[in-house]
């Protein structure tokens, strides 16, 4: 067995917190994914971020680890970035009333685990700390503790 629920790979842009406590591959979730879309890939990051829970925090992280190495090496980091910048919900997307699918803490935990890995360029990681700082009062009244999480976006 692959060790991910038998659904998983049909339809993974649709996590849940109970397969998310079933994965022993986070690579194979990424392989699910794929990097074709970079919107694709920032979505499935956002939609996770909604189901994951302090429990399957480190899942998450591999997840996330293993899908944006991937994605990086292979699209241009700035379309990702962009991307995933629309999923935190810090710019606005093209499309015409596009609400991001993510929670707002545990996308920004996620980011703030992302971009202290090797794998993340570090333009990008500039990138995305400014417009978090830009937004810090925002974030800052939306989320209860989050001192730590700016430190791990130099701010």
């Amino acid at each position: 067995s692959s060790g991910i629920n038998a659904e998983w790979p049909l339809r993974p842009g649709e996590p849940s917190e109970a397969i998310l406590e079933k994965i022993t591959k986070p690579e194979s979730v990424a392989e699910a994914v794929g990097c074709s879309d970079p919107g694709n890939v920032a979505s499935f990051v956002g939609k996770l971020s909604q189901v994951m829970s302090n429990k399957t925090t480190n899942t998450s992280h591999q997840i996330v680890d293993s899908l944006l190495s991937s994605c990086f090496a292979q699209n241009s980091p700035s379309m990702l970035t962009n991307e995933l910048l629309v999923t935190m919900g810090l710019i606005k997307s093209e499309k015409k009333n596009f609400k991001p699918e993510s929670d707002v803490e545990n996308m920004l935990r996620l980011m703030a685990h992302a971009v202290g890995q090797e794998y993340f360029p570090p333009s990008s990681a500039k990138i995305i700390s400014a417009f978090v700082k830009k937004d810090k009062e925002v974030l800052t009244n939306k989320i209860s503790d989050c001192a730590d999480l700016f430190k791990s976006f130099q701010i």
